[in-house]
């Protein structure tokens, strides 16, 4: 009976870290941790070490800029012209597509 115990508690435990892996990122920055909701469910950047990024970097991300930012957490995402004329798009699409929804309920 201890075994089959053992075996379900590992089970629960693994199917736990999926589901996590594939709806969470683990942000690692200068300022601490965050955990962050995905914007879609998949395996990609569960973990990201964002200290030493550079923009090449962040380009090779947009999910994980884009979960950032969506979660308030902007700051960690380090900014240039681009970057920002880049990030007021994808604010303004998003408040618009919101408007959208809201008009059609």
């Amino acid at each position: 009976m201890r075994r089959l115990f053992a075996l379900v508690t590992g089970f629960g435990l693994g199917l736990l870290a999926m589901f996590l892996a594939f709806n969470v990122h683990v942000v690692r920055a200068e300022s601490g941790w965050s955990v962050v909701r995905k914007q879609k469910v998949q395996f990609a950047d569960c973990y990201a070490d964002i200290r030493h990024w550079d923009a090449q970097e962040w380009m090779r991300h947009p999910d994980l800029t884009k979960a950032l930012v969506d979660a308030g957490k902007g700051d960690l995402v380090p900014q240039t012209e681009a970057q920002d004329l880049l990030l007021e798009a994808l604010k303004r699409w998003q408040s618009a597509r919101r408007e959208d929804e809201t008009r059609q309920q």
